[in-house]
């Protein structure tokens, strides 16, 4: 596998942030930050062509939305999702399964309603947007907070914090791809999307003393909800 040199990071990331099985092993070894959003490319690629499939093949606008809809949440292994139900769980509810199903079905229609909404001229963009900003989210938070030590998941966001000059050119990337796909309103859900990721973080070191693996995946459910919302304006 080191063979792949530069790139073998990327194969670490694909790895264990995605469903993809590697042919050989790969071992749970540091995650390229960088990678991690990276990948937010291909991903969002993928629900587009599942979509621009569906719809060419005849479904209806709405029904091909959501195809590419629920492609965008395999092709990211469910992660988001996952994280968010854990998170949840840990929250202390008196009632958490309920509190978890709400939240969930809660997510699922309002980003259901927003892609729905769009045109399919919109939706590459779209699902790119919403894919990189759901991992640069979760990159955004652990740049922030210490390393995450106790990640047992084999496919998690979690990566090795990155350092300030990295985050910001991650950063820059991600607003100008934001920015291509959704228009200046990116920037405004962007700056939110950093403000919940914030938020995020001190409600970790609060309650749990720190992040958590689950706690940077809500980041990134938070932030793909806030750029598909923004999307609609």
């Amino acid at each position: 596998m080191r063979r792949l040199g530069p790139l073998y990071p990327g194969a670490v990331a694909l790895v264990h942030s995605t469903p993809w099985r590697w042919p050989e092993s790969i071992g749970n070894e540091a995650r390229s930050p960088a990678w991690v959003v990276a990948l937010g490319v291909p991903i969002g690629v993928v629900a587009w062509l599942v979509a621009a499939a569906a719809h060419s093949l005849g479904l209806p606008p709405a029904v091909a939305a959501l195809l590419g809809l629920a492609m965008l949440a395999v092709a990211s292994a469910g992660l988001a999702e996952r994280g968010l139900a854990e998170r949840i769980e840990r929250g202390g509810s008196h009632s958490p399964g309920a509190a978890t199903i709400v939240a969930l079905v809660f997510l699922t229609l309002v980003r259901a309603a927003a892609i729905v909404s769009l045109p399919p001229t919109h939706w590459l963009g779209v699902f790119v947007g919403t894919a990189v900003a759901g991992r640069w989210a979760a990159i955004f938070l652990q740049a922030l907070g210490d390393p995450i030590v106790d990640d047992d998941s084999p496919r998690s966001l979690v990566a090795t914090p990155a350092p300030l000059w990295l985050v910001g050119a991650i950063s820059a990337a991600v607003v100008a791809v934001g920015i291509v796909a959704l228009g200046k309103v990116a920037i405004v859900a962007f700056a939110l999307v950093a403000g919940v990721a914030f938020g995020l973080g001190l409600d970790a070191q609060r309650r749990d003393r720190g992040l958590s693996a689950p706690v940077v995946a809500t980041a990134a459910a938070a932030a793909e909800l806030i750029v598909l919302l923004a999307a609609t304006i």
